[in-house]
């Protein structure tokens, strides 16, 4: 195999078709509208993307495992149909678990609105683009920079084991990236509520020192007036006795 035919290999692999939101009609769709819009899509791709269809059943799945919005009636509508595309595009690399992760954290954002999603989808339909214009030049560096020769039979294993290698390590990242988005949320939703449990803490630590001081200053005032007392009784005590009055 020479550079030249494992660069059209490369572009043909990488020719798929992606719905884009202008394409999803404005209307709600039954699940035979949806599956029947995206195999015609597909159709613009390569050959090998043909069989990779999005069936009822895949559809009904995601439904069910809470990937998309919960439907009304049997009809889905244009936001729910960009979702359940999130999933056919994720499910290469992901477990549904993991996807599942991924887009509810991605649902509960404070600003989520069916806009926010149909733009994520857009920028990731132009990342792709690039990404697919660049993938041929991607092989190529990566069998040159490991010395890889594409005309050498014996090299064939070396160089699939090589790409293998590759799409591994970039699966295993994106999953590593996940964990680590899930458990940074976890950490900081368990500082929330630990500042939270340490402000209650102070509250109550603070609302006891404060009845403290309170009967502390009662103390203090009822000795302050005994003291008074003391004081005014014996100041009465050192007064000279006044002479009584002779009778007359």
């Amino acid at each position: 195999m020479d550079e030249k035919r494992m660069e059209e290999l490369t572009r043909e692999a990488v020719r798929d078709a992606n719905l884009r939101p202008e394409e999803i009609p404005a209307i709600d769709l039954y699940v035979d509208q949806i599956t029947s819009l995206m195999g015609e899509k597909l159709k613009e791709g390569a050959a090998r993307f043909e069989d990779r269809v999005l069936t009822k059943t895949m559809i009904n799945n995601y439904s069910k495992d809470g990937l998309i919005s919960p439907v009304k009636g049997k009809k889905y509508n244009k936001e729910q149909i960009l979702q359940m595309l999130l999933v056919y595009e994720l499910k290469n690399t992901l477990s549904i678990g993991e996807i599942k992760r991924l887009l509810q954290s991605f649902y509960a954002l404070p600003d989520y609105s069916g806009g926010k999603l149909e733009e994520a989808y857009v920028r990731f339909l132009g990342i792709k683009e690039q990404e697919r214009r660049e993938m041929p030049e991607t092989v190529a560096s990566f069998v040159s920079e490991h010395g890889i020769d594409p005309t050498d039979e014996s090299e064939f294993l070396t160089l699939i084991l090589g790409l293998s290698t590759l799409s591994s390590y970039l699966k295993n990242t994106v999953q590593a990236l996940l964990d680590e988005h899930e458990e940074a949320k976890l950490r900081a939703e368990q500082e929330k509520k630990d500042a939270a449990k340490r402000k209650k803490e102070e509250k109550k630590t603070a609302a006891k020192i404060a009845k403290l001081e309170a009967a502390m200053l009662e103390v203090t005032k009822a000795d302050a007036a005994k003291t008074e007392a003391k004081s005014e009784q014996g100041a009465e005590s050192d007064l000279p006795e006044t002479p009584a009055e002779e009778e007359v």
